[in-house]
């Protein structure tokens, strides 16, 4: 199995389709069995779109717009004679122009789709809104998150949000479940977010891996880690079973790939 995970930014920088041209090659020489996906913007002023190519919703408040950047996705590969099934999550507005979301990108038909309110903030107008996206294959349980940031505060929003999201995903875990997504805690600051994951029993794909080509998944100072002086591993798949990884590989940082994002793209081969 295949898998891809980026926090697109998308449309923050550059309206320019061709800035995406590196992922969208990229996916169709991997043929990625499920792409998790966040920060997928569309302009909250856009026309909507009726009935989207692949798309099956999880909620009808916000309409999938024009150019809602899972959409232009699709409709890329599927020119191109890939075609995959797809859903949608608006979490908040996004640089006061944007419908903000989280998306999953399957090849394998979706039979169930749900939305997860993670924050106990429930204000689209607020970027402290976090909710989840999970999908449901035959095969698998697929979860695209963008999660809050550890604070040691009594009301720590990452703690709550990841609560709410293992709360969720225990219904479906008679199958493999992948949770894929920026999580926005550093691997190597202990007894924070990524250590209780990975003490709740779930696997990271790069601890795993048989090869590693790359670790890091952004650059030094990016939007909500401007005082942020090195690269960092906030970016992850994590399984909720251990399986053997293949390959463990960062897309999209500048060196094999063009950078399409302020974030590398983190793609795991499970064998």
């Amino acid at each position: 199995m295949k898998l891809l995970t980026l926090n697109t930014y998308s449309w923050v920088d550059t309206a320019d389709v061709a800035a995406y041209a590196a992922l969208i090659t990229d996916i169709l020489e991997n043929e990625y069995d499920a792409i998790a996906l966040q920060e997928v913007n569309q302009l909250s002023s856009g026309p909507a779109i009726s009935n989207p190519q692949g798309y099956l919703a999880t909620q009808t408040e916000i309409p999938i717009k024009e150019d809602n950047f899972a959409y232009f996705l699709v409709k890329a590969l599927a020119e191109k004679n890939l075609f995959y099934h797809w859903s949608w999550v608006p979490c908040h507005v996004g640089y006061v122009r944007f419908d903000e979301g989280i998306a999953i990108l399957s090849k394998e038909p979706i039979q169930a789709v749900e939305q997860i309110q993670l924050s106990t903030i429930n204000d689209f107008q607020s970027y402290h809104t976090r909710r989840g996206l999970l999908v449901q294959t035959e095969s698998a349980c697929f979860v695209s998150v963008h999660l809050s940031w550890w604070k040691d505060e009594e009301e720590n929003p990452f703690l709550t949000e990841w609560r709410s999201l293992e709360t969720a995903v225990k219904k479906t875990q008679d199958k493999p479940v992948y949770i894929m997504g920026d999580i926005n805690n550093p691997a190597d600051i202990r007894n924070e977010g990524y250590d209780l994951i990975t003490r709740s029993g779930w696997h990271d794909a790069y601890a795993n891996a048989a090869v590693r080509e790359g670790a890091a998944t952004v650059p030094p100072a990016i939007a909500g880690w401007e005082e942020n002086t090195r690269p960092l591993r906030i970016d992850y798949i994590f399984s909720n079973r251990e399986q053997a990884v293949a390959k463990y590989e960062i897309k999209f940082d500048g060196n094999k790939q063009p950078c399409v994002s302020d974030h590398y793209g983190v793609a795991v081969t499970y064998s």
